[in-house]
């Protein structure tokens, strides 16, 4: 509310984003120390659980877990997200009933089935809520995978949104990376946005801009 009342004082239509608001990801710290395991058990949630179904939320200690074996504790997990972002959605319309909101989904961090069956509430982000699906792959730009970032860029229809609601962002933090033509792949998909990350640090590495074109054409020689 506070953040909808500022850009509204500027002259602003608000437009705000949920970012990262998923339960975390990482069963260990990277470096090879593990975790007592995944972050849903602060006592609202336990007590909250334990309410609904009169018993214990299972104890996941890793992000691998088969979501078809714990239908309840998904359902619960991920009902939480909506809840959370519906109740945040609807506190603000209330003062600015043309607000505009848009979730920053990454991809990366979700490729397994237990991951993308919590962290992506499909019940509440719909184009009807959202102006915008907003995904980011930092990890895929990073190991230079732009097959990868490919797959993140068809993230959506599934979910009702279309290019003229999707949005990607890009991290462009690594100058030996491709993250210019990941933007160009962007471009060309038609995305309502292609984002870059951030401009400190556009500035600090010293980028050009405009940014290059790339190549405008192709050749086959046999």
């Amino acid at each position: 509310m506070e953040l909808a009342t500022l850009m509204a004082e500027a002259g602003q239509r608000p437009y705000l984003q949920f970012g990262e608001v998923q339960w975390w990801y990482f069963p260990s710290d990277g470096l090879g120390r593990a975790f007592s395991g995944m972050p849903f058990y602060d006592e609202w949630t336990k007590s909250e659980f334990a309410r609904v179904y009169r018993r214990e939320l299972v104890r996941f200690v890793n992000n691998t877990s088969d979501p078809r074996a714990h239908p309840e504790d998904v359902a619960f997990l991920v009902q939480c997200i909506s809840d959370f972002t519906n109740s945040v959605m609807n506190h603000v319309r209330e003062s600015f009933p043309a607000a505009r909101f848009e979730v920053l989904y990454p991809t990366d961090v979700n490729q397994t089935a237990f991951n993308q069956a919590i962290n992506f509430a499909s019940g509440a982000w719909t184009p009807v809520n959202l102006a915008s699906l907003k995904t980011e792959s930092f990890g895929f730009t990073l190991n230079r995978d732009l097959n990868s970032c490919a797959s993140t860029l068809r993230f959506g229809p599934q979910f009702g949104f279309s290019r003229s609601n999707r949005s990607h962002l890009i991290g462009i933090s690594d100058s030996t990376t491709a993250w210019d033509k990941e933007a160009g792949m962007v471009k060309s998909a038609g995305f309502e946005s292609a984002v870059l990350f951030a401009l400190d640090q556009f500035c600090l590495i010293g980028y050009p801009a405009p940014l290059k074109r790339g190549l405008r054409r192709g050749l086959f020689m046999s």
